[in-house]
């Protein structure tokens, strides 16, 4: 149960009395009216009190992340705890980035190691929540930005399939298969806008905002025009094509997606244009709650994004707009740590298979989600420490 701290100012006889207490229930407002019969409520404050995490249970995930982490999943714990630099960092952020410049290993849903987009929009996530961002002098940024241009399909509007053919030669969750069959061109604008998929696209659209001094200026607007058009059209409670795109994710329409959700604000965020930024950020804030699971209990059940997986940081454009189901729903989820000090996967049972490879992906997949709550934790203030 949430509890809550609150002021409420009462007036009885004439004189004001003012009342500050904890309690479960906003039904302990009837009590004092009771009494003080006489007595009206001119004004009542509520606020959610933060819960934080507590140093022996952040201790219980450190240990938990060092004894099953993987190199990455380590240095992501020490940048974030233990004053490790981005240039450390990103030196181990380096050993998972191939000859090509794009990046393998940083997916747990799949044994593939090679290099795919997909892995390389993961290692943009991480990019992403460093304080002092890489410059585009770095090495890694750009091989890795050479890699994501490389593969661009303008006859697309987007960069395709994020996934290589060996993705299915190696154990692999089901929803992360390569697709049979050629992705035919679109050969109309308006139609490329309608299909396209923000989920891992508008993330990819955001690295190359981030730095877009080393893309081609036609190949740079033309990459932002289809997530920008797509927010503008489609996301847009005034717009005539509102909720109309032809996309389904994960069997949700656009709007409903979570992912969209997440990619949107790091593109938003990533934009070089404000004015532009401002006005994409107030069409994404008009709806936000569309894309989350606002029934807590329900993330126990099986896979769901709360609140507070959707906007990961107080930084988010969204973040304003929802700042109190955030926070609360983070309350939540500390709750939920347990006892050897992880945060576990509460769908795996239908989403991994039984066999050794599939047991150690899901390890190292807990693991990984585990890191990533600290972190969040931490942006939030969250962390008795």
């Amino acid at each position: 149960m949430t509890h809550f701290f609150c002021t409420l100012i009462i007036r009885a006889s004439g004189t004001r009395v003012f009342f500050n207490f904890f309690f479960n229930d906003r039904f302990i407002c009837d009590i004092i009216q009771l009494t003080y019969k006489q007595a009206f409520v001119e004004d009542m404050y509520f606020m959610y009190l933060m819960k934080k995490l507590s140093k022996e249970n952040f201790e219980k995930a450190r240990d938990y992340i060092f004894t099953h982490g993987d190199d990455i999943t380590i240095a992501w714990f020490k940048y974030n705890f233990e004053n490790s630099s981005t240039d450390e960092f990103m030196s181990v952020l380096a050993q998972y980035q191939h000859e090509n410049g794009g990046f393998g290993g940083l997916m747990y849903e799949f044994e593939y190691q090679g290099p795919c987009l997909k892995c390389t929009e993961h290692a943009f996530r991480y990019i992403y929540y460093l304080k002092e961002k890489p410059s585009i002098e770095h090495p890694v940024i750009q091989k890795m930005i050479k890699y994501v241009i490389d593969r661009y399909r303008p006859e697309r509007g987007c960069w395709g399939e994020l996934l290589e053919p060996g993705v299915n030669d190696g154990a692999h969750v089901s929803w992360w298969t390569y697709p049979d069959g050629n992705i035919e061109p679109i050969s109309d604008y308006d139609e490329r806008v309608k299909q396209y998929n923000p989920n891992g696209e508008a993330a990819l659209a955001a690295l190359v905002a981030l730095y877009s001094e080393l893309v081609p200026k036609e190949i740079y607007e033309d990459i932002i025009s289809y997530p920008v058009q797509h927010i503008l059209r489609y996301y847009d409670l005034a717009s005539s094509l509102f909720g109309k795109s032809a996309r389904l994710d994960h069997g949700q329409n656009d709007i409903e997606s979570p992912y969209n959700m997440k990619c949107y604000q790091m593109f938003i965020k990533c934009l070089p244009d404000k004015e532009l930024a401002d006005k994409l950020s107030a069409i994404i804030c008009q709806n936000p709650t569309a894309c989350m699971q606002l029934d807590y209990s329900a993330w126990a059940k099986g896979y769901e994004e709360l609140p507070c997986d959707v906007v990961e940081t107080p930084e988010s454009v969204v973040y304003p707009v929802v700042k109190d189901i955030v926070e609360e729903s983070l309350n939540y989820l500390i709750e939920r740590q347990a006892e050897d000090g992880a945060w576990h996967l509460t769908w795996g049972f239908w989403g991994f298979g039984e066999d050794k490879t599939f047991r150690k992906m899901e390890k190292l997949y807990e693991t990984h989600c585990t890191m990533l709550m600290l972190a969040k934790l931490k942006r939030f203030g969250r962390i008795d420490i």
